[in-house]
C-alpha cells in the first residue's frame, strides 16, 4: 500500500428524476479504474445477467445471514426483493486502487454515511420542483398518482442533504458532468485520503528511512480524548483533537502495516481510509476495546489522551442549574496499560507524555519506565502552536535503552511519518539513534 494509492467510494444519490444515474455512468466512463458497485440481491437473475458481474444472487436465508453479520454497507427491500452493497467486495476494489461508484437512493446513502464514513456522498437535484416534475412526466412510465408520490418523497429525501459532502445542481447535463468531474478530481488528490506522497520524502531521505520495517505487521493505535459523563448532557474531557493519533495510524498504514484505530470522540476528523476504526466514548470503553483488539498486535501506540478522572456516579437526565452550584466527586480511571500485561504478549508499546516546564525529558523517561514502554514520545505542552488543538507538532522520541530522536517541527502528518520511520530504524537495529 505504500507504493500505490487506493480507490475511493463515491455515492451518488438524489430523488428519482434528478439525473444521478446519468452522472454515475459519466464518472465510470470518464475516469480510469472506476467501476460500478455490484450489489447483492435475492431476486431471480434475468436471462442476460450473470452472478458476480451484474449482481451477487443470494437466497433469502443467505442474504439475511450476511445482513445480520454486518456484511453490507447499505441494504433495502425493493418490490419484495432485498438488495445490499457487499462491504467485502467494495473494500477489495478500493484496496486494489479502483474507485467504486454507488448509485442509490437517499436512505441508502444515509446508511453508507454511518457504515462507511470515508465514502464521498454527492447529492443531485434539478434547479426547481417544476423541472423535476417535468422530468418525471417526460419519462412516460408513471401514472399521475405515482408522480405525486415521487414528488412528496423527493421533499422528504432532500431533508437529508446536509449529511452529504457535495451538491450538484443538474440544470444542464454538460454543466453537471463538468461539476461532478471537478469534485471527483479534487477528492482523488486530497492529501487526507491518499498515502503520504513519496515526493515529499525525497528531500529528507534519512528522516523517512526505516518505514519498511512495518510492512506486514499489525498495529493498534489509540487516538483522541475520552468523555466521562456527569449526566446525559455534560461530561469531563480534554483538548485533544485526535489528529496526532489519526496521522500516526495513516503513517503505519502507508508503511504497509495493518492498522486498527481505537478512537475517542473526534467529530472534526474524517476516518482514515483502509484503517479498521473502533469508536469509543469513555476511558472504560477504550480499555475494553484495546483489551479485545490487542491479541496478535506487534505494537500498541497509546496516543489517546485518556481522562485521568471520572465522576463517581453518572446522573440520569439533565441536572438542573442551581445557584448553589454543583459538587462532582472525581475518582481515578483505570490504568489501561498496567492492566494489559504487554510483556506476556510480546507486543511493543509506544507511549505518549504531555509535559510542561523544566525536567520534562526526565519525567517522560520515568513514565516510560513506569508504564513498561519500549518508547515514549515527549510532547511539550508549552510550545506555542504545537500539540493539542494544533495542526503542527514536534517532540523527542525516547527509547528504553537510552537512545533519543528529535522530531523537528512540522505538520502532524509529517511528525507521524518521521516517528514511524524512527521506530522502524530502532527496532530493526539498522541505524542506532543518538544516545542520551
Amino acid at each position: 500500500m505504500s507504493s500505490m494509492s487506493f480507490g475511493r467510494l463515491f455515492v451518488i444519490a438524489g430523488p428519482s428524476g434528478a439525473g444521478k444515474t446519468s452522472l454515475a455512468h459519466h464518472l465510470v466512463g470518464s475516469f480510469e479504474r472506476t467501476l460500478f458497485s455490484v450489489s447483492a440481491t435475492t431476486r431471480r437473475p434475468r436471462r442476460d445477467e450473470s452472478d458476480g458481474r451484474d449482481y451477487f444472487f443470494l437466497t433469502d436465508t443467505e442474504f439475511d445471514r450476511r445482513e445480520r453479520e454486518g456484511n453490507f454497507i447499505e441494504s433495502a427491500l425493493v418490490h419484495g426483493s432485498s438488495y445490499g452493497t457487499p462491504s467485502e467486495w467494495v473494500l477489495e476494489k478500493l484496496m486494489g486502487g479502483e474507485n467504486v461508484v454507488l448509485d442509490i437512493d437517499v436512505q441508502g446513502a444515509v446508511q453508507v454515511r454511518e457504515t462507511f464514513p470515508g465514502a464521498v456522498l454527492i447529492f443531485v437535484l434539478p434547479p426547481s420542483a417544476d423541472v423535476l416534475e417535468k422530468r418525471l412526466v417526460g419519462r412516460s412510465t408513471d401514472t399521475k398518482d405515482v408522480i405525486e408520490r415521487r414528488m412528496k418523497e423527493a421533499a422528504r429525501e432532500t431533508r437529508w442533504l446536509g449529511i452529504f459532502d457535495y451538491f450538484i445542481r443538474n440544470d444542464f447535463i454538460d454543466r453537471a458532468k463538468a461539476g461532478i468531474e471537478a469534485l471527483v478530481r479534487a477528492e482523488l488528490t486530497s492529501l487526507w485520503n491518499m498515502p503520504f506522497p513519496p515526493e515529499a520524502r525525497m528531500l529528507e531521505p534519512d528522516t523517512f528511512s526505516g518505514r519498511e520495517y512495518w510492512k506486514g505487521r499489525r498495529i493498534l493505535v489509540t487516538a483522541g480524548p475520552t468523555r466521562e459523563t456527569i449526566d446525559d448532557v455534560r461530561f469531563i474531557s480534554n483538548r485533544s483533537s485526535g489528529l496526532m493519533g489519526y496521522s500516526l495510524a495513516m503513517a503505519f498504514r502507508d508503511a504497509g502495516a495493518s492498522v486498527t484505530l481505537v478512537s475517542g470522540p473526534c467529530g472534526g476528523l474524517q476516518p482514515p481510509l483502509m484503517v479498521d476504526l473502533v469508536k469509543v466514548e469513555s476511558a472504560a470503553g477504550l480499555a475494553s476495546a484495546v483489551t479485545e483488539t490487542i491479541p496478535g498486535m506487534d505494537l500498541l501506540a497509546m496516543v489517546a489522551a485518556v481522562s485521568d478522572f471520572r465522576p463517581g456516579r453518572k446522573r440520569d437526565g439533565k441536572i438542573e442549574r442551581s445557584p448553589e452550584g454543583l459538587d462532582v466527586h472525581l475518582e481515578p480511571t483505570q490504568d489501561i496499560l498496567r492492566s494489559l500485561s504487554l510483556e506476556k504478549t510480546g507486543t511493543r508499546l509506544l507511549a505518549y507524555a504531555l509535559e510542561y516546564g523544566p525536567n520534562a525529558e526526565k519525567r517522560a523517561r520515568e513514565k516510560m519506565t513506569r508504564k513498561g514502554a519500549d518508547a515514549i514520545f515527549l510532547n511539550r505542552g508549552d510550545i506555542e502552536n504545537m500539540g493539542m488543538e494544533a495542526t503542527g507538532n514536534t517532540g523527542i522520541l525516547l527509547f528504553s535503552g537510552g537512545a533519543r530522536v528529535e522530531i523537528p517541527p512540522g505538520a502532524k502528518r509529517f511528525v507521524a511519518e518521521a516517528t514511524v520511520a524512527a521506530l522502524g530504524r530502532h527496532f530493526s537495529g539498522t541505524k542506532p539513534e543518538t544516545p542520551e
